[in-house]
């Protein structure tokens, strides 16, 4: 069995939900791999930033920013003792300049795993029709204090080189 590693760098926008469409890349790095029959591990390396398999629709997207919006309100609409400089005591960010994002990390442990297990056959993703594997900032409030800053996935791909 053969292992290849492949990392990116991105920096989202936006100060909301952030979405971004990494297929290519990461079809581009399973065939970098030479793996021919395996399986490509897509995962965030950050608590606030997640990977997910779904269409790539703008009404679908906007609709799912919404129900989160809904589901875990962003720290200006309700209190969040994550954000609460006087009760937190672990994962300070330097000189208090880390923003209110403790709505994107319980979204994050609502979603589930970071990363997302695709198929690899022939040289090529097994995805559906419509499927799209998708890079999503959670923390919509990045902003704040120019927290806008470059995040990373890894694709690791392993299996059966021909």
């Amino acid at each position: 069995m053969n292992v290849f590693q492949h990392e990116r760098r991105v920096r989202p926008t936006g100060s909301h939900l952030s979405v971004r469409d990494i297929t290519d890349d990461v079809a581009e790095a399973v065939q970098d791999s030479g793996i021919e029959d395996g399986i490509a591990c897509v995962y965030s390396t950050h608590t606030t930033c997640w990977v997910r398999v779904n269409e790539w629709e703008s009404g679908l997207l906007e609709d799912y920013a919404v129900l989160l919006s809904r589901l875990v309100p962003n720290g200006g609409e309700q209190y969040s003792a994550h954000d609460d400089r006087e009760q937190r005591t672990r994962a300070l960010g330097d000189e208090g300049r880390e923003a209110a994002n403790g709505h994107a990390h319980c979204i994050s442990l609502l979603l589930g795993s970071a990363g997302e297990s695709i198929p690899v056959r022939a040289g090529e993703l097994c995805l559906g029709t419509w499927q799209r594997i998708l890079f999503l900032e959670l923390d919509r409030e990045r902003e704040e204090l120019d927290r806008e800053r470059e995040r990373r996935w890894i694709v690791q791909v392993f299996g059966r080189q021909l």
